[in-house]
């Protein structure tokens, strides 16, 4: 008999189908149920019989279920999600312009959008989970998407959405414990203190689309500093602090849009030396014995900052600040018609999710305190993901006679990353209006931190 063709003698002809639905979901690995599958008839319908229920559930039990897709379709996906992110593990990422990068990045991109749907789950901490992250966690570390020790050829660009999706697989990594290495970084520091003139964040016609390779060299810079003790305070400091005040991934489904951040967040920033930024900005300075230390991150200085948002037009917002940070932007056109799904989500907020938002709050920054005043705006998905906002922010502090004082204003621009749990940007002194081909500038990265639990007060009646 051939070895490829079902048995109908096999000790699993006895059993009914339902038993043996109940083995295959016991399988561990995709050549398990394979080699199940073909040991005799009962065991292939067990798989592939009773209109492909098995693919159905065995979907939703490795990943986030979406309603409306078909059985087959489920089957398809399931196994192609597989086999790509199996293979892909050997792959070079370097571009994102070969086809495997392309497959494995259109993978990934739809576990990320896909991510959060169906029955809410949650970690051994109490927070929201997601199967999806799990995958995406696992392919990170297993792979070489974030290993390539190959420096890219500066004369081909990279693929905007290879950027993209490593952006959103970058979240997982800023825990010394699930340290990769940061590969050239000489490279991201140079790119982050370039002036604004040469490095915009916001490119295109209406400044919508996000710079991401300089937005990725920011998150780069950072991750050495937070993952790597070598390279200073900040990681040992990042290690001391509770769970809930550490970087995390986003939480929930991604959608577009404005909505009312954390009111919780830690972050750092870094800076040169004047004289030592306009050395490193020469065009000829690439001598492997020139060190640039950062200032502030490599003393692991970590900030405070508490935020409100309201709507636009409910808190007073100076000129001087405007004419800085140029935060008033037109809305989004009408999104679409909502789903009844996303109408009952958790994010349905009183704020017009399509408008910009207005921000406003207070902080601690190396133990003095600040005022920050800001917005967010909505942007278009980039590169097939939603969820990326503009964020401005001033930075400010009050005189004798509690007026902001225009001599010390520092600006923030920069991207709030899908899930709303990281933001990164650019600082730059704004007292004067700056010479934007030579600022004064750095970077900066912001985390949310699980908002304070509520104090319950037992003597209360």
């Amino acid at each position: 008999m051939d070895r490829y063709v079902p048995s109908t003698f096999a000790a699993f002809s006895a059993l009914p189908i339902e038993l043996n639905k109940a083995i295959a979901h016991y399988l561990d690995t995709d050549k398990d149920i394979a080699n199940f599958q073909s040991i005799c008839r009962a065991t292939r319908d067990a798989v592939l019989g009773d209109q492909l229920s098995y693919w159905r559930a065995r979907f939703r039990e490795t990943y986030a279920y979406k309603e409306g897709i078909s059985n087959q379709e489920l089957k398809g996906r399931y196994q192609v999600r597989r086999q790509v992110l199996r293979v892909g593990t050997g792959s070079i990422f370097t571009h994102g312009h070969s086809e495997p990068e392309k497959k494995v990045l259109a993978v990934l991109k739809e576990l990320i959008n896909e991510s959060f749907q169906g029955p809410p789950q949650y970690d051994e901490y109490g927070r929201p989970h997601c199967p999806n992250l799990d995958h995406i966690v696992k392919f990170v570390l297993g792979s070489r998407i974030f290993h390539s020790k190959r420096r890219v050829n500066n004369d081909k660009a990279v693929n905007p959405e290879l950027a993209a999706i490593k952006l959103m697989c970058s979240q997982f990594l800023l825990d010394a414990s699930t340290t990769l290495p940061v590969y050239g970084f000489d490279e991201s520091q140079q790119a982050v203190y370039a002036p604004a003139n040469d490095a915009r964040i916001f490119t295109g016609l209406n400044k919508d689309q996000v710079n991401m390779e300089w937005l990725l060299h920011t998150l780069d810079f950072f991750r050495a500093y937070m993952t790597n003790e070598d390279m200073g305070r900040l990681c040992g400091k990042l290690a001391d602090l509770p769970i809930s005040e550490k970087p995390s991934a986003w939480r929930g489904r991604l959608e577009g849009g404005c909505y009312p951040l954390s009111k919780h967040w830690k972050g750092t920033f870094a800076y040169l030396q004047f004289d030592e930024l306009k050395r490193l900005r020469r065009k000829d300075t690439k001598k492997k014995d020139i060190l640039f230390m950062d200032r502030s991150v490599d003393e692991g200085m970590i900030q405070t900052l508490k935020l409100n948002f309201v709507e636009p037009g409910k808190l007073p917002w100076p000129q001087v600040f405007e004419d800085r940070l140029q935060s008033r932007r037109p809305p989004l056109p009408n999104p679409p018609q909502r789903t009844r799904a996303q109408l009952h989500s958790k994010h349905k907020s009183p704020i017009n999710t399509y408008k910009s938002v207005q921000l406003v709050g207070s902080g601690t920054d190396d133990e003095n305190d600040f005022f920050a005043s800001g917005w967010l705006n909505p942007l278009h998905p980039q590169c097939g993901i939603p969820g990326w906002q503009r964020m401005t922010l001033m930075k400010h502090f009050l005189d004798d006679y509690d007026q902001v004082s225009e001599d010390d204003l520092w600006a923030y621009e920069g991207v709030v990353l899908p899930g709303g749990r990281i933001i990164l940007g650019r600082w730059w002194a704004a007292t004067e209006e700056p010479d934007f081909n030579n600022d004064n500038c750095g970077p900066f990265i912001l985390w949310a931190c699980d908002d304070d639990p509520e104090v319950i007060d037992d003597d209360a009646e």
